[in-house]
């Protein structure tokens, strides 16, 4: 936990110096947007969708709190905020014109205005870019929460095969009640929502085929419906007993085909060893009658 802890922090603050060093008199690190403004834009903009009744993406963020949240998901914040422009790109944003033209282009297709009120000047919107692109960092490791309840998360990005700036960006949840025993591993993905079917491996064993169905309603009460999926629960238990025939991974698990053609592997070996030991205890693996497709 401490170590994996210490890798994302580290991660932080290796980003962080690198992008002082990089514009140091544009933009110094005091002026970061503050945690407690960003949570505030978060709740305005992007909490009147994601509400936890919604839960449109398979995530709330009533209770977004930027200075807790995982660096997976303020990645997966700023893919959705950016329309999908790469990680990297919005990082750079800041010292490079390019990449800061690329994501005002894509800033018109994001997820700010799908809230249906006047989006915020270009300022505060960069400002929110930039502090996401520092908090992302150490994503694409494994980030373990305790509290309320046993949560292991990571993200994977896959340059998009259509438009080189951008990417399609997955990413693993796995949750674990060890009171209950009840436990969860869901999959989202960002920019755009899909429909179709995945096909998700095992340790390289026989991939499981799911059907990606159904549409969105925006919980703020609008209107709008967002046809196709941006998350999918893989695994469940409830009560003790699986509801997949999914077992919790030893090493990786493999997703092809949600997006076309990609196929994207999340490493369970670098996953912190007494975590995994407390995920596996919520999986029993599987169950020989839930083999169907999902």
């Amino acid at each position: 936990m401490h170590s994996a802890q210490n890798t994302v922090r580290l991660h932080r603050a290796v980003v962080l110096a690198a992008m002082v060093a990089g514009f140091s008199v544009r933009a110094p690190a005091a002026e970061l947007m503050p945690p407690s403004q960003q949570n505030a834009l978060v709740q305005k903009y992007c909490a009147v969708c994601h509400t936890d009744a919604a839960r449109n993406g398979g995530l709330s963020l009533e209770h977004f709190d930027a200075a807790q949240a995982p660096p997976s998901l303020t990645a997966m914040l700023l893919s959705k905020l950016t329309g999908g422009v790469l990680l990297q790109m919005a990082r750079a944003a800041p010292s490079n014109a390019s990449a800061a033209a690329r994501i005002d282009k894509q800033m018109r297709s994001g997820a700010m205005a799908a809230a249906g009120i006047p989006i915020p000047d270009k300022a505060t919107i960069d400002a929110l870019i930039r502090a996401f692109a520092v908090e992302s960092a150490g994503a694409t490791d494994w980030t373990v929460e305790r509290a309320p309840i046993l949560t292991a998360s990571i993200l994977r990005e896959l340059p998009s095969a259509k438009n080189a700036d951008e990417a399609e960006v997955y990413r693993l949840i796995a949750s674990c009640n060890p009171a209950t025993q009840e436990g969860e591993m869901q999959l989202a993905w960002s920019p755009v929502p899909q429909s179709g079917a995945a096909a998700v491996s095992v340790d390289g064993n026989a991939a499981a085929q799911y059907r990606v169905e159904g549409s969105e309603k925006m919980g703020n009460g609008s209107s709008v419906v967002l046809h196709g999926l941006a998350a999918l629960v893989i695994a469940e238990t409830k009560h003790g007993a699986s509801r997949t025939a999914l077992p919790f991974p030893a090493e990786s698990l493999t997703i092809s085909d949600l997006f076309p053609g990609d196929t994207v592997t999340f490493s369970f070996s670098n996953l912190p060893k007494d975590a995994r030991q407390a995920l596996k205890a919520c999986f029993p693996g599987a169950d020989p009658s839930n083999r169907a497709s999902r």
